[in-house]
């Protein structure tokens, strides 16, 4: 699923600007989790960024830092016309 940055504030030092998410920018979600510290919170794993061990306590990102992307491009057009009731 696609999703975009919506917030790249506070980054954590212990993940390195290389291993940071940015603002505008979209991403492959690749799991959610619920965050066992953070009560109500999911945790979300993306494909083009791997938090490892130098990242260490965060193995995800905040789920809320994100946001889905919905294609609302219609490949085709469908056409309307008014029900024929007079078969009723």
């Amino acid at each position: 699923m696609k999703v975009v940055c919506i917030n790249d504030s506070n980054r954590p030092k212990q993940i390195p600007e290389d291993k940071w998410i940015k603002k505008g920018v979209e991403y492959t979600l690749v799991k959610l989790v619920r965050l066992n510290i953070q009560a109500n919170k999911l945790g979300a794993s993306i494909e083009e960024i791997t938090l490892d061990e130098s990242c260490f306590p965060y193995e995800y990102f905040d789920a809320d830092r994100f946001s889905p992307v919905f294609n609302s491009t219609i490949s085709e057009e469908v056409e309307y016309s008014e029900p024929d009731f007079s078969e009723i």
